[in-house]
């Protein structure tokens, strides 16, 4: 009987020093207010332009422009068909973070499917694709 009793005393004891303390928070997750880019644009004039973007805070991100740059941000898809239609010098550069992730990505306007990706990239920041003129 005795070894019943410390045996479910050393178990209450386990159980109560496996809870947290009540001021514990829950570890924080990538929110999409952790939206910090840089766009910079080359052959689109004689200077290079550079273009922030950011959200959250006090400014919240808009969910369907996120959706957006995110689109543009993803890794090309080799089946993707393409048309053999040189767009321009332009390229845009994607740095920073995207919905708390890492983003870094080259836009070029080389075939079409890079010149639909670059008009993608401006409209979701809001902006005029800067061509060169």
């Amino acid at each position: 009987m005795r070894r019943l009793v410390r045996l479910s005393v050393l178990l209450a004891a386990l159980v109560l020093a496996s809870c947290g303390a009540d001021d514990e928070q829950p570890a924080a997750t990538p929110a999409a207010d952790s939206t910090r880019l840089t766009v910079a644009v080359t052959g689109a004039g004689a200077d290079p332009l550079a273009i922030e973007f950011r959200c959250g805070g006090a400014k919240p991100c808009e969910q369907g422009r996120l959706d957006k740059l995110a689109a543009v941000a993803e890794p090309a898809d080799p089946a993707r068909a393409c048309t053999q239609q040189y767009g321009g010098p332009e390229k845009a550069h994607m740095t920073g973070t995207l919905e708390g992730e890492p983003v870094d990505v080259t836009v070029t306007r080389s075939d079409g499917c890079g010149i639909a990706d670059y008009e993608a990239l401006f409209a979701a920041l809001g902006r005029e694709p800067p061509i060169a003129g």
